[in-house]
């Protein structure tokens, strides 16, 4: 599966950009990795290190380009990981020349559909060849640091935010001026360092913060103290496109415990963004032009292997001839031996008569046999690349359309529920202009802590200490693993809706206004509490999931020592926040009200295995 991909263009070093790449690709071939990049030559594949094979293609165009091509294929034991590096230079002047970095990594275990891919991280040659290139997304400059501007830079940044050809997000850090340039740019760079390559990252000063904002609008700007991470196609004028742009907020940021789980997050929405978008047209054109290639050269080795006829290998040389008695019989040991070698050669290959051309025409077919093997499986593994890029391509259409499926539910359900809530509104507003409260009816408006949701799960955890009666007791990286997938936050929103719905319960029953368990607050909900719909909470888990330990064991989620004395329990009840393919995210808790008054949350994150996910 492709677990990493970098694109950037050069004008500056157009005319240097392969030596400058093929040097920094050759140091990181020799160290750290201890392989022989002296072992690579011209369109043909060769053996660099221990079960690692490399092809060099190297084209020079009929219109004066030229492209060059360093594709690695390490066989691990979870499987083959292969690192492709494409440079690119382009006659004309006026066009910029690029490079193209691809990493694919093996799939995850498919005996277990709940097993996490193992993503590829930058290649370690990356940051050394950005180092001496100057870069470009684009307009956003790609560097390993992040980019201070100050004050009219800020049009650099402007353009990068809206251009049509970006490709990956751009970091933007905002300022005041009250916070220190030098900390504030280090803990910036801190929070991206994973994500060189893939993104482009400003610090702006405090003058720039506000002349960037005047030109973004409320709905895009960047606060002071706060990194909004802008994704391509940035829309100022409409204020729905803003909700796709992610604020870090400030005590996050400024949290230093946060600061190893943000620097993954961050990473993981470059990723996301960089392997979403399509490759650039000029990008592909090569592409497809250098698979040929190389598909080809494959097709044609074997029959270029057949027609080389090899030079002799010769037999090994006898001892040589000494005075002594003792040098004479080992001699005599050795011409027995090998006419014993001989005879048998002749019995296997059925020849009587082993003559200087039939030793020949053996050696050849040996040789042809040992180019034929490497030929074979050089061909297996681009078969088997082949086959996985269709079957990852077969995969991501059948998500999308499953995840199609699954959205149009939701926004059926959510309008549903919308039409249901705005039909109560206006009868209830009807119903107090007819008792003479009009002016109630139609002015009174909830206050912005009922209305206001977090926009992310980072920043819901933060929020969760609000609530006296709920308690988080599950792995956060598991909660914010799914902001990757939900860009807008509206998972996070019905989530906090859900985590509010647990609250009013526990509050209703610790002041004895309700005695029953959850999923009949939720059929019965009383005046004032949050409701959610009863189809979309469950009461316990099926029988094939309590009854499986592999599904069981996944539920036994961490509760205090006062709760049980294993600090663990079973916790069947969730809550489905979303229908949404393989993800379909959930929140399992444990109901201890009636004992201590509280609500124990032991897990969100993606559903949990069962029968019907395997």
């Amino acid at each position: 599966m492709l677990g990493f991909r970098a694109v950037f263009t050069t004008h500056r070093e157009r005319n240097h950009l392969q030596p400058l790449v093929r040097e920094q690709l050759d140091r990181w071939i020799a160290n750290p990795k201890g392989w022989d990049p002296s072992a690579l030559h011209e369109n043909r594949w060769a053996t660099i290190g221990d079960n690692v094979r490399a092809l060099l293609l190297q084209h020079e165009g009929q219109d004066g380009s030229a492209s060059t091509r360093v594709r690695i294929v390490e066989t691990k034991p979870d499987g083959q990981w292969i690192t492709q590096l494409t440079v690119h230079a382009p006659n004309a002047r006026e066009r910029a020349a690029w490079a193209w970095v691809d990493i694919e990594s093996p799939d995850p275990n498919s005996e277990d559909p709940r097993s996490r891919p193992r993503r590829a991280g930058t290649p370690r040659f990356l940051a050394p060849m950005l180092d001496i290139i100057d870069a470009w997304d684009g307009p956003a400059r790609l560097t390993t640091r992040p980019i201070v501007i100050r004050g009219d830079e800020v049009d650099e940044v402007h353009r990068a935010l809206i251009d049509t050809e970006r490709r990956g997000v751009v970091f933007v850090a905002g300022n005041d001026d009250s916070l220190p340039s030098v900390p504030w740019t280090n803990r910036i760079a801190n929070l991206t360092r994973f994500t060189i390559g893939m993104a482009s990252c400003y610090v702006l000063d405090g003058e720039a913060t506000q002349l960037l904002n005047d030109r973004l609008g409320q709905a895009h700007a960047v606060l002071p103290g706060r990194l909004r991470t802008y994704r391509s196609q940035v829309q100022p004028d409409s204020v729905v496109d803003g909700l796709r742009h992610r604020v870090l907020s400030a005590e996050r940021i400024a949290d230093d415990n946060e600061q190893p789980r943000l620097a993954r997050v961050l990473a993981s929405n470059a990723q996301l963004q960089a392997l979403e978008q399509p490759l650039p047209a000029s990008v592909a054109r090569v592409h497809r032009m250098l698979e040929r290639i190389a598909d080809d050269m494959l097709v044609h080795r074997l029959g270029d292997v057949g027609s080389k006829r090899p030079s002799l290998v010769p037999l090994q040389p006898r001892a040589a001839a000494v005075e002594t008695r003792e040098s004479d019989r080992r001699q005599d040991d050795v011409s027995a031996q090998q006419g014993m070698l001989l005879d048998y050669l002749k019995i296997k290959v059925g020849i009587d008569d082993l003559t200087v051309d039939r030793i020949d025409e053996l050696v050849r077919l040996i040789e042809v046999g040992r180019s034929s093997q490497e030929a074979q499986k050089d061909i297996a593994s681009r078969l088997a690349q082949l086959q996985a890029e269709l079957d990852e391509t077969q995969k991501a259409y059948h998500e999308v359309k499953w995840q199609l499926d699954d959205e149009q539910i939701e926004n059926r359900d959510a309008v549903d529920r919308l039409t249901r809530s705005a039909e109560t509104e206006r009868t209830l507003r009807h119903r107090l202009a007819s008792m003479g409260q009009a002016e109630a009816a139609w002015t009174a408006q909830p206050s912005e802590a009922d209305v206001s949701r977090p926009d992310s799960f980072g920043e819901l955890l933060r929020w969760l200490p609000r609530l006296q009666h709920v308690v988080f007791t599950g792995d956060p990286d598991c909660a914010e693993e799914l902001d990757s997938n939900d860009p807008l936050g509206a998972w996070a929103s019905k989530t906090w809706d859900a985590l509010l719905v647990l609250q009013d319960y526990a509050a209703a029953k610790a002041d004895g206004r309700w005695d029953r368990d959850v999923h009949g607050f939720l059929e019965n909900t009383p005046d004032g509490c949050h409701e959610w719909p009863t189809r979309r909470h469950a009461r316990d888990e099926s029988e094939e999931v309590r009854t499986n330990p592999a599904f069981w064991r996944k539920r036994v989620l961490p509760v205090p020592v006062s709760v049980v004395q294993a600090g663990r329990i079973f916790m069947g009840a969730h809550f489905k926040i979303a229908q949404f393919a393989m993800i379909s995210p959930r929140m399992h808790y444990y109901d201890h009200a009636a004992q201590s008054g509280r609500i124990y949350v032991g897990y969100i994150g993606r559903h949990l295995p069962t029968g019907q996910t395997n």
